[in-house]
């Protein structure tokens, strides 16, 4: 667990072409600088029954980090985690005394918050009181209750990135594009292009009525030191 830190992906505003939000995202750095994702050591944590510790510890890493910030940020909750009121509460503690707390955010995978429901609510229901935002992450991947996510007091939807790869391709993938940002600008909710990995997505995505997107063409995740002036309105 000492090993794992987060690194740092933005969320750009394609308006004013400036990074408006950071995901946080949890890396395995070795004592020889080898870095591993999640997928590549969370089996060792579920074995030693500590992955309940690793939203905690990203959540407490992350808002130490940006303390001093503007930026807003978002760090991943995963399935354990909506049903740990445990894990809520020590985030509720820590933006007890946080500045701003309403720059803070989670996300959860639109397949986790389908699957729960009376959790996603109940998570949400305790969490905004005390500013603390949701984002709904791979919109999309797969196919679901649309109008179940939009329902949600949430303050953005991450679009899968195969879509805007299928979008000019598949008839049915442009109408279920065309109808998430129509019904999300209707509920104020951003909607945010993710993995645009290459200048001709990026293309595709600024063609349509889309402010946010993220993916490797702005930058990979990186421990990179954000700048305090990046400053702008958040999604």
């Amino acid at each position: 667990m000492d090993n794992i830190v987060p690194y740092f992906q933005p969320i750009m505003d394609l308006e004013t072409e400036r990074a408006c939000r950071y995901e946080c995202l949890a890396r395995l750095v070795t004592s020889d600088d080898r870095t591993f994702l999640p997928s590549q050591f969370l089996q060792v944590l579920e074995r030693e029954s500590n992955v309940q510790q690793l939203a905690a510890r990203m959540f407490l890493q992350s808002a130490r980090y940006f303390q001093s910030l503007t930026m807003p940020w978002n760090i991943n909750l995963g399935e354990y985690d909506l049903t740990d009121a445990g894990l809520l509460e020590q985030f509720i503690d820590i933006l007890s005394d946080y500045p701003t707390p309403d720059r803070v955010s989670v996300e959860i995978s639109a397949k986790d918050a389908l699957r729960h429901p009376d959790a996603v609510d109940t998570f949400i229901e305790r969490a905004l009181p005390h500013g603390l935002g949701v984002f709904i992450d791979n919109v999309g991947t797969p196919p679901g209750n649309i109008k179940r996510l939009l329902a949600l007091p949430v303050r953005g939807i991450k679009l899968a990135g195969g879509l805007i790869h299928h979008y000019d391709k598949e008839p049915e993938v442009k109408e279920f594009v065309d109808n998430l940002i129509e019904q999300g600008t209707m509920r104020s909710i951003s909607i945010i292009a993710e993995h645009i990995e290459n200048p001709q997505l990026l293309s595709r995505v600024k063609k349509l009525p889309i402010r946010y997107a993220q993916g490797f063409v702005f930058s990979r995740p990186r421990p990179v030191t954000l700048s305090d002036t990046q400053r702008s309105a958040a999604p």
